[in-house]
């Protein structure tokens, strides 16, 4: 199973495999943000994507397979990867300021780097907050935080700040090997790349996606994303017609049947993800993208707008060969019931 070290590696992978790719835009370094049609020509469409979360590295080589090997009559659009610059590597995020990439041995040799050439705006306990050039880096990551909390934070107000991410421990996703990109808004909130699909204002992430979703309409969207706990989990969203939910439903049902059947660890039967989410069984979570007030989403987004959508969670501890066939396995599922609402 490949893992992707560079965002030209998925690149010249599409590439050796003959799928040609649309270039949707670019992100900030100019690197061309795709994607790749699969299927047939029935519709209504769907819509896969992953990495928009650059640590949750194998739902993008789920997204990778799924575009050599998905067998459908339905238009497929997939994303594999939403975030190039993460996908790169904090060492390559630094050059975007730098101008070089940095030979950093490890996170004290970055932190040391990011004293030596920054303009520290906060520090607390393990948490260094530095602004070089354009842009801003975190030596880890930290949700929930906004101008209004921490007002020395100004300075990054509409600025891309990237920070260090990931575990030794995690393959695919060590420390420095990726880097996990958060955007201030304008609003001073500091959120990451998966979220303003709902706003005027998005990044160009949120915005060729949220584009793509307006010109084939899909009736179905995967996100495949991964988490730090042990166990496979999914959201569901509620629909806005009686069908649509019953089909969500149904979907729902079979994915965490064939996930089950096919011997994946599940979550906790106490575990919930947050506030927002109701349980319908067992790591079968319906979101309200309402009660977060974070924005939306690309599958909240995809739920009010278009149609059925889910967030695919593996767990990282699984191993990345096992995180990327419950993936794959959860996606097809979903796709299978989705072809019969359509026979």
């Amino acid at each position: 199973m490949q893992i992707f070290h560079r965002y030209t590696e998925l690149l010249e992978r599409l590439d050796a495999k003959g799928h040609s790719y649309q270039i949707l835009g670019c992100a900030p370094d100019g690197q061309p943000l795709v994607c790749v049609r699969a299927g047939g020509d029935k519709t209504p469409a769907i819509l896969i994507s992953a990495g928009s979360h650059s640590t949750e590295q194998a739902g993008v080589s789920a997204a990778m397979e799924l575009i050599d090997t998905l067998d459908t009559d339905h238009q497929v659009y997939i994303i594999p990867c939403r975030d190039p610059i993460g996908l790169n590597g904090f060492a390559y995020a630094l050059s975007l300021s730098l101008g070089e990439v940095p030979q950093l041995a490890d996170k004290e040799a970055a932190i040391e780097l990011l004293r030596a050439r920054g303009e520290i705006l906060h520090e607390e306990e393990d948490l260094l907050v530095a602004l070089i050039g354009e842009h801003g880096y975190f030596s880890r990551v930290r949700h929930g935080w906004s101008i209004e909390k921490a007002p020395a934070l100004e300075p990054l107000r509409g600025r891309r700040v990237y920070c260090m991410a990931g575990s030794e421990k995690i393959e695919g996703s060590a420390l420095l090997q990726r880097a996990y990109s958060l955007i201030v808004d304008p609003e001073g909130q500091i959120l990451h790349i998966n979220r303003f699909h709902d706003t005027a204002w998005a990044p160009v992430e949120a915005r060729v996606t949220r584009d793509l979703m307006a010109q084939v309409e899909p009736a179905l969207t995967l996100d495949l994303h991964e988490h730090g706990g042990d166990g496979f989990w999914f959201s569901a969203r509620h629909q806005g017609t009686e069908v649509d939910q019953q089909w969500e439903q149904r979907m729902a049902d079979a994915i965490i049947g064939a996930v089950e059947k096919a011997g994946v660890e599940l979550m906790p039967d106490d575990y919930l993800p947050g506030s927002f989410f109701t349980k319908s069984r067992n790591s079968v979570y319906w979101l309200d993208p309402r009660k977060r007030g974070e924005g939306f989403n690309l599958s909240d987004f995809g739920a009010v707008t278009y149609g059925p959508a889910f967030t695919i969670e593996t767990g990282m501890p699984m191993g990345f060969a096992n995180r990327v066939a419950a993936s794959v396995l959860a996606a097809r599922t979903a796709i299978g019931v989705f072809e019969q609402r359509y026979l």
